[in-house]
């Protein structure tokens, strides 16, 4: 697990991490032959973008989440 910001452990950013770079090797390669793999399917700037924001708005809302409750209760909670 990453460190967060705040200093506790984050399994989000893990896999959070691991989806940008399944998303840029995938738009890197975009209709290629990749390996022995075979093609790569075509991925658009567009398509790419809004999975770079899916990822990101997954990742945002948790760490608004958790520093949220962290404000009002005043306790120190991870929300993984």
């Amino acid at each position: 697990m990453l460190p967060r910001v705040r200093g506790k452990q984050s399994t989000t950013l893990a896999f959070v991490i691991i989806a940008f770079s399944v998303l840029i090797f995938r738009f890197a390669f975009a209709g290629q032959d990749v390996f022995s793999f075979g093609a790569v399917p075509p991925m658009s700037g567009g398509e790419f973008a809004a999975a770079f924001s899916a990822v990101l708005g997954v990742w945002q809302v948790r760490e608004y989440k958790a520093k949220s409750i962290e404000m009002n209760t005043g306790e120190n909670t991870n929300v993984n």
